[in-house]
């Protein structure tokens, strides 16, 4: 009895190490493109001493776990919306596609009723992800609005996944930029 106790013990402890290592790895990769991307109006905001936003995505996981979504950046007074999405290329083979064909995004307020297509993106893949940051153009919305990102394979205007970034009602706090995101965004600006 103690021998079937002690491979029970065991095996769960292992098993809980494999999860630590899992979730360490994913949230470590969170780190992939996630700094302020240093836009014109993201440089003219941080020079004029205007407000760089940030919250948690109400959503970070996709129901079906193809899509993650991390370091959200809203600057109002330029307009823009900044998000990091990460997603398994796994997603390519239950799709039928390939990674040349890629995927479009869609910011969707749901208050308004209008997708906005107008993005910038940067591009990275490592192991078996891959990594889009967004910076979505001509960005405003009142607090009672709901935004989601939709993904979706481009040349298919039809719903892949969506995540709900902003919550109506949720509270925006100030963003804490590194000393990286500083030299990029033009120096030291002491408000």
């Amino acid at each position: 009895m103690k021998k079937v106790l002690f491979y029970i013990f065991t095996a769960l402890f292992a098993a809980f190490v494999i999860w630590l290592i899992v979730n360490f790895t994913i949230m470590d990769s969170q780190s992939v493109l996630s700094d302020v991307t240093p836009t014109d109006g993201a440089k003219a905001a941080y020079a004029a001493g205007e407000e760089i936003l940030t919250h948690e995505p109400d959503q970070e996981m996709s129901s079906e776990g193809f899509m993650h979504v991390y370091s959200l950046v809203y600057i109002p007074s330029a307009k823009e919306f900044q998000v990091t999405v990460k997603y398994n290329k796994a997603v390519y083979q239950k799709l039928g596609t390939t990674a040349e064909a890629g995927f479009g995004f869609k910011l969707y307020n749901t208050e308004t009723e209008e997708e906005n297509e107008n993005y910038v993106e940067k591009r990275d893949t490592e192991d078996r992800y891959s990594y889009y940051r967004l910076v979505f153009e001509n960005v405003e919305f009142s607090e009672a609005a709901d935004l989601e990102l939709v993904m979706f394979p481009k040349g298919d205007d039809s719903r892949f996944s969506a995540l709900k970034m902003h919550r109506s009602g949720q509270k925006f706090e100030e963003y804490k930029l590194s000393e990286e995101e500083i030299a990029s965004l033009g120096g030291r600006n002491d408000k």
